[in-house]
């Protein structure tokens, strides 16, 4: 695909989802917010069980995230991208949500965590690990990084947003921004080290 194509088919999309924000701000239109969720669900929700690591969590919140949107549609203002503006609801969503049920979201993710999946995370896909296994496996590492740095890490590694935009997604300022994520990142590689030496003890 050239470049050229590539643009036209963007702004097509974007035109698209702008007629689908029209029309649910201007009529609530509720088809139109149908089809404006399976634009961004898969993402939004990927982003919640990176953060949680835990699947039946990660659904219950993705749902309330999309109502939150439905009911402060109006609120958006056009100064951002929508996908910014939908994360941001979801970034404050989970956090708040963490804090209230953390310990009971963490003490099923530190239950998930079997001599299984430690095997799964070291053998690799040639070994024949699914891609679904992968995801889960990955969410659990993460849920170890401690909950301030947790949510910083996934923004920057794994969704790509700048220092800038994550500032303005979690309210806090660059410096904090960049300290929180290199702690996180530190604690990321301590956990794989204690996964690589509890496979060792396992004799693999």
């Amino acid at each position: 695909m050239n470049s050229d194509t590539e643009k036209v088919l963007q702004e097509v999309s974007r035109n698209y989802e702008n007629e689908l924000i029209r029309k649910i701000q201007k009529y609530g239109d509720r088809e139109a917010f149908f089809r404006l969720v399976k634009l961004y669900d898969a993402r939004i929700y990927s982003v919640v069980y990176r953060y949680l690591g835990q699947r039946e969590d990660a659904l219950e919140i993705t749902q309330d995230v999309f109502v939150q949107v439905f009911r402060k549609i109006k609120q958006y203002r056009w100064e951002a991208p929508f996908y910014f503006w939908i994360q941001r609801i979801a970034v404050n969503y989970s956090i708040n949500r963490m804090k209230k049920y953390s310990k009971d979201v963490l003490s099923r993710t530190v239950e998930a965590g079997s001599p299984g999946a430690v095997e799964a995370l070291v053998a690799g896909p040639e070994q024949g690990l699914e891609a679904e296994e992968q995801k889960k496996i990955v969410a659990e590492a993460l849920a170890g990084i401690s909950e301030p740095f947790r949510m910083p890490v996934i923004l920057k590694d794994i969704e790509g947003f700048s220092y800038e935009q994550i500032a303005k997604l979690t309210g806090a300022n660059i410096g904090t921004v960049k300290s929180r994520i290199n702690r996180g990142r530190e604690e990321l590689k301590k956990i794989f080290t204690q996964l690589k030496e509890r496979l060792t003890d396992y004799g693999m």
